[in-house]
């Protein structure tokens, strides 16, 4: 295979926004037709036969009684029973197209086969999972789940044990040892760190990223992938199609399959009236040889390494590890590889032989890799998050680009804040999305009378997504403070317990914290009667963004 694969000049402006706005547009059209057609036939029907209007107040009742008895949120709920009570010929339907957030029956079916035999593969999987310290004769399959023989020999806090526990009871998601773990506060450090993992890559290597987006770092990324994958290196590459779809390099799948590279769009986007436009694949991994493994907030494109300014400094963060814990980071990608294109993956054949385990070096603490889907009903990502501040002791530290909590999570960090412990959060200073700033910024009242430190990072936008609890545990990933992620999205994350990682990260927050404008009481308070009420409007409606 050859590594000569010349990439097509980056589009001009007329080009991409032919291309681009071409693209989009056909589908707009297409949909709102379809929608306009839709309420054509229900007014018309309405008017023309009397049963067809009782049928769609009927639905739209029904609806609402399984809204209001669901195991939603009470906010899911508020954003969906208004439009429903005021317009109730249409909206009970179209909450039929577009207000399921567990995708369809298919998916969701197909999901938990997928999950299930991913836990198969990692209990089983040879040397990767192997307990040392002690203990070097057993594995976790023997010991069965780390919340219970191997807990008492780590030395693991109570705290820490149920949070282990709660996370290995909901997916196919194992705590591992011996790893070694480093952060990096900014996307152009990690960035560095990655392209020397691709290039130490003799196996394998798994991409899968929300955006990805023509430039430097796009065109630097893809001469490595090309190069190894001339060298018989195996590489497989994921992105979400509406993430991407405004800057994706041109001839994109194109060039990758010619350079040898398995390259598929996850969610395509498409004219049909469908659920999957709402589900976004917002996941963030890269993973080579099932020994080395990235995540964090940072995708493919210029800004996050700061090759060109958008919206000020760009502040993203990222995690390596190195070890046995990559290994149940490659689980996460494969299961999402064989969801998508529901081919097998024989895990077991690209699992790293145990000496080359062995040859890494030991890493302290634990980890433990997760992701949360739209398949169920409830969310992994929120209840990692709040168990772990339910469980602090003095701090809880939050880097968050958008910060739209429900009612419950407002009540859990307002409580927290009154009961004495220190909550702090930073938020970006200047927006990417001003709307979502302004839903962001109208929760910040509530928060700050209850004793929350809210911050702005100055310097320009706040993209990382992680949390510190008491410099002992922590949480780094793709995961938002907003429904979105917690409820809508495919997300995935790393939780840690006493790694170097947790201590690296605490002093950035600190350094992050002194290039940040405190959010005062006399400023939220001062804000005029219409925007506050603007804000009322917008947290109504927030689950629905």
């Amino acid at each position: 295979m050859s590594a000569q694969v010349e990439l097509a000049k980056p589009r001009t402006g007329l080009q991409r926004f032919l291309l681009v706005w071409g693209r989009i547009g056909l589908t707009a059209v297409a949909l709102l037709l379809q929608i306009f057609v839709f309420i054509v036939i229900l007014l018309w029907g309405s008017e023309a036969t009397p049963w067809v209007s009782a049928a769609s107040l009927l639905l739209s009742l029904g609806v609402l009684v399984f809204i209001l008895t669901s195991k939603m949120q009470i906010d899911y709920k508020l954003a969906w029973t208004i439009p429903i009570l005021v317009t109730p010929l249409f909206t009970g339907a179209f909450y039929l197209l577009f207000g399921s957030r567990t995708g369809t029956r298919r998916q969701v079916m197909r999901s938990a086969v997928i999950q299930q035999t991913a836990r198969t593969d990692q209990l089983s999987a040879p040397g990767v999972l192997r307990v040392r310290a002690g203990r070097q004769d057993q594995d976790l399959q023997e010991l069965k789940t780390a919340g219970s023989d191997l807990l008492p020999v780590l030395s693991v806090a109570a705290d820490a044990a149920r949070q282990i526990q709660y996370l290995e009871s909901t997916g196919p998601f194992v705590a591992y040892r011996d790893t070694e773990t480093t952060y990096y506060p900014l996307g152009e450090d990690a960035f560095v760190a990655m392209l020397e993992a691709i290039e130490d890559a003799k196996h394998w290597v798994g991409l899968e990223y929300f955006i990805v987006s023509d430039g430097k770092m796009w065109r630097q990324l893809f001469e490595v992938l090309a190069r190894k994958a001339a060298e018989g290196v195996h590489i497989w590459f994921m992105y979400d199609d509406l993430g991407s779809i405004w800057n994706l390099p041109p001839r994109f799948n194109r060039d990758l399959t010619k350079a040898g590279i398995r390259v598929k769009p996850v969610n395509k986007l498409g004219p049909g009236l469908t659920l999957r436009h709402n589900n976004r694949d917002h996941r963030k991994l890269l993973v080579v040889d099932g020994l080395v493994g990235f995540t964090g907030g940072i995708n493919i494109a210029d800004e996050y390494i700061n090759q060109i300014e958008r919206f000020g400094h760009w502040k993203d963060t990222a995690i390596r590890l190195r070890g046995p814990g990559a290994w149940g980071m490659a689980t996460l990608f494969f299961s999402m590889w064989k969801l998508v294109t529901n081919e097998p993956v024989d895990l077991a054949s690209l699992c790293p032989p145990e000496e080359d385990v062995s040859a890494l070096p030991w890493g302290k603490g634990l980890v433990v890799n997760y992701d949360d889907s739209p398949f169920d009903d409830h969310s992994i990502g929120w209840d990692a998050y709040r168990n772990m501040m339910t469980r602090a002791h003095e701090r809880v530290d939050v880097m968050t680009p958008y910060l739209v909590p429900t009612s419950e999570m407002t009540n859990v960090l307002t409580s927290l804040a009154q009961s004495g412990l220190q909550i702090r959060i930073i938020t970006p200073g200047i927006p990417d999305k001003r709307f979502v700033y302004a839903v962001t910024r109208s929760n910040y009242r509530a928060l700050v009378e209850a004793g929350v430190e809210v911050y702005e990072y100055t310097p320009g936008f706040m993209h990382a997504k992680q949390m510190i609890v008491d410099n002992e545990v922590a949480i780094i990933g793709t995961i938002n403070f907003d429904f979105r992620s917690f409820y809508l999205h495919q997300e995935n994350a790393v939780w840690m317990y006493r790694t170097p990682a947790i201590t690296a990260m605490t002093t950035d927050f600190e350094q992050t914290l002194a290039k940040s404008r405190r959010i005062t009481l006399a400023e939220v308070r001062s804000a005029p009667w219409w925007r506050r009420a603007l804000w009322t409007l917008l947290r109504t409606f927030s689950p629905l963004m």
